[in-house]
């Protein structure tokens, strides 16, 4: 008796994926969330500029710079399948989100923080580069959806720091 693994929905799949890439504290990681989630061959938008893999790659590494984590918030979300009938598989997620990044360079005891503001449209596909294990048995879960075009509008802002045991004075 085999069992099918029920796949997330795009616009799930893509905020666990992103969520898993901001959230990550060590190369491995961060490799790993990037590979599993941006295709090889893949259409990249970011600001406007056209970027290859790698050079997207590089701009996400150099904001994630002494990261000790992250928080996400998803603002909105759409999607629109490529096909009815298999509606997890393929198709075009957009979405507004925010993340609070964490530095773990402390200035005076306080942690660094910045506030990142993005729109993200992307097209997710089966990747046909993707290669089904061989394993014995079930196979194993084995999802080929890939990020084959991204188009992003992000915005980063330094957060004040708040030093512990401060006094806030209002007006």
């Amino acid at each position: 008796m085999t069992s099918a693994i029920v796949l997330p929905s795009l616009t799930n799949w893509v905020k666990q994926h992103l969520t898993a890439l901001l959230k990550t504290t060590t190369q491995e990681d961060f490799d790993a969330a990037f590979n599993s989630f941006i295709s090889q061959n893949v259409t990249i938008t970011l600001n406007g500029k056209h970027l290859t893999r790698d050079q997207y790659k590089q701009q996400l590494q150099g904001e994630k710079f002494e990261e000790s984590g992250a928080l996400v918030n998803f603002l909105g979300s759409v999607e629109v399948s490529k096909d009815a009938m298999q509606a997890s598989f393929e198709g075009s997620v957009g979405l507004f989100f925010q993340a609070t990044i964490a530095e773990k360079l402390l200035v005076l005891g306080a942690p660094e923080t910045k506030t990142v503001n993005s729109s993200l449209n992307v097209v997710v596909i089966q990747d046909p580069m993707i290669e089904r294990p061989h394993l014995p048995g079930r196979g194993g879960a084995f999802d080929p959806r890939r990020v084959t075009v991204l188009n992003q509008v992000t915005l980063d802002q330094q957060n004040p720091t708040t030093f512990p045991g401060s006094v806030s004075m209002s007006a």
